[in-house]
């Protein structure tokens, strides 16, 4: 039985403004409405899916398999900002060419430094492949889309019903652009189990960025967890923007900081998305 392609969008590129997927030339992805803060002036807007934004956020879109065109366009925002923005609406963030079956699963991670030569604004296409469920077992994944990062291990501390809490290492040694596959991890075979999921440098005890995440991962359940944020500032070329590596601060009030845009703060952390 013919069920098409499926595909989900994923925004991962930091300092990139919200975005609107097209595939096969039709936009696809809704607009949503969210508060910023620009240039001091607390607004709400209309635009398309912000960073660490996923569409659709549950299931898929399904499309005709064969050669698929995914693009993420810079969204316009309504009413528009007055701070510098990376790209200027409708500009092309990110585009690729993906063949696909019928019935697959693909992620499209808009990703990488815009303006960078390196490791710059990219789409990479991962397939969703689901392995067959475990009684009481989630599936995770690690996706690392830190850009100017290193490689870094996934922890996870947890606690089992009648278990002591106990922290694993769970995924191992994930570079920059790497997705990796599906692995199983434990839960409560009934209910969930909250999973507080860290990254540290690659082999070592070391934390990488101080935001963590607490996940609740239920029974054959699949999920991807993501290395999200920067490893250090950014400045990007040929504007007058520096992306901090650091999240925004909120006092003293009278730094200007505090009211600049959110956009220009990404500090390195964990999010999450399910898949299914």
């Amino acid at each position: 039985m013919a069920v098409g392609a499926q595909i989900k969008l994923v925004h991962v590129a930091p300092g990139v403004p919200a975005v609107d997927g097209y595939v096969n030339s039709t936009k696809v992805s809704a607009i949503t409405t969210y508060s910023v803060t620009d240039n001091m002036i607390v607004t709400s807007i209309t635009t398309g899916f912000p960073y660490l934004g996923v569409f659709p956020s549950s299931n898929y879109l399904v499309s005709k398999p064969g050669s698929i065109n995914i693009k993420f366009m810079a969204a316009t925002p309504k009413p528009a900002l007055n701070n510098a923005q990376i790209l200027a609406p409708a500009a092309i963030a990110g585009e690729i060419t993906q063949p696909t079956v019928d019935g697959g699963a693909y992620s499209a991670f808009l990703m990488g430094l815009p303006g960078g030569s390196t490791n710059g604004l990219t789409v990479k296409v991962v397939e969703d492949k689901f392995p067959a469920p475990i009684a009481s077992k989630a599936f995770i994944r690690f996706a690392n889309m830190v850009p100017n990062g290193t490689a870094v291990d996934l922890n996870g501390t947890f606690t089992l019903a009648g278990a002591a809490i106990a922290t694993k290492t769970l995924i191992t040694n994930t570079s920059y652009g790497t997705v990796t596959d599906f692995v199983p991890i434990d839960v409560n075979p009934a209910s969930t189990t909250n999973y507080k999921f860290q990254m540290v440098l690659a082999g070592t005890s070391t934390t990488f960025g101080s935001i963590t995440i607490d996940i609740p991962l239920a029974p054959n359940r699949y999920y991807t967890v993501i290395g999200r944020g920067l490893a250090a500032d950014y400045a990007v070329p040929g504007t007058s923007i520096t992306l901090k590596a650091k999240a925004r601060p909120t006092l003293p009030v009278s730094n200007t900081e505090t009211k600049a845009p959110e956009i220009y703060y990404n500090a390195p952390g964990i999010t999450y998305y399910t898949n299914k």
